[in-house]
């Protein structure tokens, strides 16, 4: 007995989500996954105040740690193309698409910076990883990148070596 009840159950259930993927399918839903540039929580909140207004939008999720940003849409109004040429002029890169020079301009620095780079506050803006920050930011003519806020100096750098000064 407590067999049949189940299998109704775990039937109905399945029944349940077919018939919502029909739903959604029937009024042209679709959903795309994009990945971009963004590094911290203001590019979330960049993100919030603008991709809801996208035309076509039905909803999104912005995931921090990947920054990938997944978008539901009407299928009807809108296609990734559409979605993704709309990330970029936000300043950011969507997939293959690249962040609008201007608008990527206008973002604050620590949006500009690349993925594991923000977050730090050292004033060159390119530290990576925790166990000794990497400075992929120095040319060979600049070398130093004094006025780090824990008060280190990067003498010495050349093309993206890692100092060992942080903690």
């Amino acid at each position: 007995m407590k067999r049949i009840i189940i299998l109704a159950l775990v039937s109905l259930i399945t029944l349940g989500v077919s018939a919502q993927q029909s739903k959604q399918a029937s009024k042209g839903e679709q959903t795309v996954t994009i990945q971009t540039n963004g590094v911290c929580q203001k590019c979330a909140d960049k993100f919030k105040e603008n991709v809801p207004y996208f035309k076509g939008v039905k909803s999104y999720n912005y995931d921090m740690k990947t920054a990938k940003l997944t978008i539901n849409y009407d299928a009807k109004r809108t296609n990734p193309d559409q979605l993704r040429q709309e990330v970029s002029k936000l300043g950011y890169n969507a997939d293959n698409v690249k962040a609008d020079p201007a608008a990527r301009a206008k973002l604050p620095a620590c949006c500009r910076a690349e993925k594991g780079a923000g977050g730090c506050g050292h004033s060159c803006g390119n530290h990576g990883n925790a166990n000794g920050h990497s400075c992929g930011n120095h040319q060979e003519s600049a070398k130093g990148c004094a006025g780090h806020q824990d008060g280190k100096s990067c003498a010495g750098h050349q093309d993206g070596k890692s100092c060992g000064n942080h903690k």
